[in-house]
Formats: structure tokens, C-alpha cells, sequence
């Protein structure tokens, strides 16, 4: 009887399983959750990075349009030799001057034809088809091209004997939503005598 109470009895707890089927179960769920708010997050940071990243296209290509709008509207106040409209017909749709002037279409032109000096504003504002931009027009310099009649000291020969090239500067900023803005700059050149062209 002595030696029954020197004996020590063990518990071992592993012994006893019920309960450990459950707790495992808890802890995988508790993973898988983890897991699909993790996948939850990504792909909504996914979605918000692919619309961003549509705006700044947006924006750049707007600003994109307001150069090529820019040199085609140059282009026509050169050839016609006098300010274009905003809005008139075909010719100018969805633009608007941003001048201050009484006339804000001469203004532009006597601008661009070298009269006036350059303001260092935007003079030009377009709002057709979904396109938002303005851009700003400056009147670099004007030269003589390589290869061109006077080049070679001749007056009268034809087409390329007379021909001067103006050089613009012309920046552009295009918008999109979330304030997103894209600034582009670009150099046009105006073939004064050429038939064609922008």
C-alpha cells in the first residue's frame, strides 16, 4: 500500500483528442480568411491602379490632340493670313481663345504672325469629343530649309524655290479625372510656299 502512494501518476494531455479536431478546423478557417482578404485588397488596389493608370492616358492623349490641333490651326492663320474663329464651321470646332482681348481670335493670330510679343499664357482651349486641353502657341524663329531655292541662289523655279520655314513652340496640357494632367511640348515647323502639309 506504501509503495502505491509513492507512485506518481502522469496525465498526459495528448491522451485526451476530443476538442483538437475543432481547433484545427478554426485554424484553417482562420487562414482561408486570411487568404481572401488578402485576394479581396489586391484586387481592389488592381482596379484602382488600372483606372488610374486609364486616366493619365486619357490626359496624355488629350494633351497629344491640343498639339496637332494647335499646328493644324496655325497652319490655316498662316495660309489664310488672318485670325480663325472659334467655332466657325468645320474649321475650329470646340475651340475656345483664352485670351483677354477684345478679340481674342486676332490676338492669337497677331501672336503667331510675330506682331505681338509672346504672352507666356495659353492661348488656346479645346473641348470637342471628350478632349480637354489647352495649349500654348510661340513663335520661334523662321528660317530659310536646306535644299531650298535660295540655297542655291535661285528666285523663281518653281515649287521650293521660296519657300520659308516658321518654327513654333507649342505646349500643351491635357486633363482627365482625378486632377490628372499631362504637360507636352513639341516644335512645329510651317512651310510658308508648299502646297499641303498640316
Amino acid at each position: 500500500m506504501q509503495q502505491s502512494k509513492n507512485r506518481r501518476v502522469f496525465y498526459f494531455p495528448m491522451g485526451n483528442e476530443s476538442g483538437s479536431v475543432i481547433v484545427a478546423a478554426l485554424f484553417i478557417l482562420v487562414m482561408v480568411t486570411v487568404l481572401g482578404l488578402t485576394a479581396s485588397n489586391t484586387s481592389t488596389i488592381e482596379l484602382q491602379i488600372a483606372a488610374n493608370d486609364q486616366f493619365i492616358k486619357m490626359s496624355f492623349y488629350n494633351a497629344d490632340s491640343a498639339l496637332y490641333g494647335t499646328s493644324k490651326l496655325i497652319s490655316l492663320a498662316v495660309n489664310e493670313s488672318g485670325k480663325i474663329n472659334e467655332g466657325t464651321g468645320n474649321d475650329a470646332p470646340g475651340l475656345t481663345y483664352l485670351s483677354t482681348a477684345s478679340d481674342p481670335a486676332d490676338d492669337f493670330y497677331r501672336q503667331i504672325s510675330g506682331i505681338d510679343q509672346y504672352d507666356g499664357t495659353f492661348d488656346v482651349d479645346f473641348n470637342a469629343g471628350g478632349i480637354d486641353s489647352q495649349a500654348d502657341a510661340r513663335r520661334d524663329r523662321q528660317d530659310y530649309p536646306a535644299g531650298s531655292g535660295v540655297e542655291f541662289s535661285s528666285g523663281s523655279e518653281g515649287v521650293g524655290a521660296s519657300v520659308v520655314a516658321i518654327y513654333y513652340g507649342i505646349e500643351s496640357s491635357g486633363f482627365s479625372n482625378r486632377n490628372t494632367t499631362s504637360d507636352l511640348s513639341a516644335t512645329y515647323r510651317k512651310l510658308v510656299g508648299v502646297p499641303g502639309g498640316l
